[in-house]
């Protein structure tokens, strides 16, 4: 008896499929942008770490890494900024990883011009730090090039829309600007 119900189970369990679904796994460019983001948070902490250049334990970087440690910094310093006009709905996230001002009708408010002056003038500091970072992303790993830049921004722009606060405009595949659910 014990044996033909091993066996029954045996043919039971031999017609069942298991299909494990994971949706949270990340594609190895993805892992390299962010981990060449937490190197440059690294990079940031070590040279804040020191008192100033005078210091004997003054960390002197290579300037791209110079470079794409101040565009962080920068990026830091202007993230208030940058959020607030997201929650405005004045800027919004753009498919190939810039951020950009968004169309008037899309607006929460009727945007004053101090707030399209300030929108312009962290549009254009972003964009630039984004670009250094993603230079300095490209030339840290090995297995990238200048050419493999669309697909950095791609990336990046990826992860920002995962991130995006609930009711911040990305773009979707199409180019539409859409409000992002959040979690």
């Amino acid at each position: 008896m014990p044996k033909l119900l091993i066996t029954q189970l045996g043919l039971i369990l031999c017609g069942c499929a298991f299909e494990f679904e994971v949706n949270s796994q990340r594609t190895s460019l993805e892992n390299q942008v962010l981990g060449s983001y937490k190197e440059i948070d690294d990079d940031l902490v070590l040279v804040s770490s020191v008192r100033g250049p005078s210091s004997s334990k003054a960390t002197v970087l290579p300037a791209d890494r110079k470079r794409a440690v101040d565009a962080k910094l920068n990026q830091d310093f202007n993230r208030d900024d940058l959020d607030e006009l997201k929650d405005m709905a004045i800027l919004g996230e753009t498919l190939d990883g810039r951020v950009a001002l968004l169309p008037p009708q899309l607006r929460k408010i009727q945007a004053s011009a101090k707030d399209l002056t300030l929108a312009q003038t962290l549009i254009e500091e972003e964009n630039r730090d984004r670009l250094e970072i993603w230079q300095r992303i490209i030339s840290g790993n090995s297995n990238l090039s200048t050419k493999d830049l669309p697909d950095v921004r791609r990336t990046y722009a990826k992860i920002q829309k995962e991130n995006a606060s609930p009711g911040h405009y990305v773009q979707d595949a199409s180019g539409a600007w859409i409000k992002h659910p959040g979690a």
